[in-house]
């Protein structure tokens, strides 16, 4: 089964915490403090994230703004999370973003917390945790992943990028670590409402990722190869 229809959920776009009122960072204060005074014990089984409070978004622990609005993150933003929402879209839920690709094998949508007009994510039915369990053969599907995006902007037939080469103007990458374990390309179209979700060492570009896989069999991480 193929679908190219637009889910008819309202699409999120995140918030512009520099536009928020006195009370409204007082409030964001009030409950970080009350997180702190709670010092919930954690479940070790369990995913956590540091949720951001201005726009929503959950974020690995290793970061300290948010990589959909740049807010600045603390200790006391940790949430737990379900374990794989993306594997909840697979199956069909909703879970509030616009959906413009669907079939047995890719899922094509927007990011929830994208950081300009055109921010995707693409990312495959079958369930792998991150860019470190791809081997070689998962090539052609990396790949597969790239081009279903790539025609979802071109479909869009955006007025600023007409007569442009879509593939010199999109980035595309993966990031490393995740804040969702299920593999998602991101492809982003500029102009960036911020750059922070592009920050190295976390951000691994698609031809990296692609590049790795045919040279090493593996990915190589920045953590292990800074600057590679």
């Amino acid at each position: 089964t193929i679908s190219y229809s637009m889910a008819s959920v309202a699409e999120s776009k995140a918030k512009d915490w520099r536009k928020f009122s006195q009370e409204q960072l007082d409030e964001i204060q009030r409950k970080r403090a009350d997180a702190k005074a709670k010092a919930v014990p954690r479940d070790p089984r369990g995913n956590y994230k540091l949720v951001c409070p201005a726009c929503d978004k959950p974020n690995t622990e290793n970061v300290d703004f948010c990589t959909g609005c740049s807010f600045a993150l603390v200790p006391e933003d940790v949430q737990r999370m379900p374990d794989n929402i993306f594997l909840e879209l697979v199956q069909g839920k909703d879970i509030g973003t616009n959906v413009y690709y669907r079939d047995d094998d890719y899922v094509v949508f927007d990011d929830k917390f994208g950081v300009s007009d055109n921010h995707l994510d693409v990312i495959p039915t079958k369930v792998y945790d991150d860019i470190m369990v791809l081997t070689a053969e998962h090539i052609p599907v990396l790949e597969r992943l790239y081009e279903l995006g790539l025609q979802e902007f071109e479909r869009r037939k955006d007025p600023r990028f007409e007569g442009k080469n879509l593939r010199d103007l999109v980035t595309a990458s993966y990031n490393y670590p995740v804040s969702v374990k299920h593999l998602h390309l991101h492809m982003v179209l500029p102009p960036f409402r911020h750059a922070k979700v592009f920050m190295y060492p976390r951000w691994h570009s698609h031809r990296k990722i692609v590049d790795d896989l045919r040279k090493h069999g593996r990915v190589i991480p920045y953590a292990e190869v800074p600057h590679d």
